[in-house]
């Protein structure tokens, strides 16, 4: 991928740039926002890396700057620990994702991953549906989490058409279940710690590969409905694991929690979603997005 840094710190440039490169990627480097805005209006870049606060043109002035241009492209904020407030404000107006200062690299590797992942993007065949009032399916899949993009794909290809979502907001809504159907997947079906996740992913994932194929996990499904109309959008995701004690979560108002590592993929979803509820196991999660109406 090509992918623009824009931060005004020499040590955060290099940290990044050298990580990024020896992931395998492009890098183009700003130290002010009319710079990065410049290699974005004239260069094929496919992922940002922003600071929030930058000379010339801030950070949220140039997430503003590149969904004006209806970009699909993902934005990471890079935040300051002392500026929670203006990272959830960053995530409401459509980054993809924010790291907190200074950078953990296990962190940077796992939101590198979402970025890739929405570069390879959630394809479909577009076709008319404007006739269409309401659609209603079930879907019952395994723990591949390999193939959960395809599945995402399908399930949210009609939203612009009903009117629920903007097109450019529809990658965020794709990014969001996917942490959802993830979680699932990973942390019911699999019964796999979000502390393996983030201390060694690699262990994570073969271990996920692993235990798909072994009793009593490679007989867990997920069951995936959804319920669209011209007013909503309503996804409910249903492991066959242990749950967990819902009641616990954070507060998805309160802008220090999302200075935690833990639980961030749920308060992002409760943030996005206009109703969010667990059943009292903790197995099935619905989440519920309305039509915003104009004023």
């Amino acid at each position: 991928m090509n992918l623009l840094i824009a931060d005004d710190s020499a040590e955060v440039l290099d940290f990044l740039q050298d990580f990024l490169v020896k992931a395998g990627h492009a890098v183009f480097c700003a130290r002010d926002g009319e710079e990065a805005l410049n290699f974005f209006q004239k260069e094929e870049i496919e992922g940002i890396f922003c600071a929030l606060t930058l000379p010339k043109l801030g950070g949220l002035e140039l997430l503003k700057e590149v969904k004006s241009a209806n970009s699909r492209r993902p934005l990471v904020m890079l935040c300051p620990t002392s500026d929670s407030e203006n990272a959830l404000n960053a995530v409401q107006l459509g980054a993809c994702d924010y790291l907190i200062k200074a950078i953990d690299p296990l962190e940077l590797r796992r939101t590198l991953d979402r970025v890739e992942s929405l570069h390879e993007g959630f394809h479909f065949s577009a076709y008319a549906l404007d006739h269409l009032l309401q659609e209603t399916r079930t879907l019952e899949i395994g723990n591949d989490f390999e193939g959960v993009n395809r599945i995402i794909a399908f399930m949210t290809q009609d939203l612009p058409s009903y009117g629920i979502l903007k097109q450019e907001q529809l990658f965020r809504m794709n990014m969001l279940l996917k942490e959802a159907i993830e979680n699932a997947i990973f942390h019911g079906n699999l019964e796999l710690s979000s502390e393996m996740r983030r201390d060694n992913p690699k262990l994570f994932y073969k271990t996920a590969a692993q235990k798909r194929d072994i009793d009593p996990y490679k007989n867990r499904k997920l069951i995936l409905q959804y319920d669209i109309s011209r007013n909503s959008a309503k996804y409910v995701v249903r492991d066959e694991g242990k749950g967990f004690a819902h009641a616990d979560l954070l507060d998805p108002a309160d802008p220090h929690n999302l200075l935690r590592i833990e639980g961030r993929g749920l308060i992002m979803i409760m943030n996005f979603m206009d109703e969010v509820f667990w059943n009292d196991r903790g197995n099935e999660v619905t989440m519920v997005r309305y039509r915003k109406r104009k004023t």
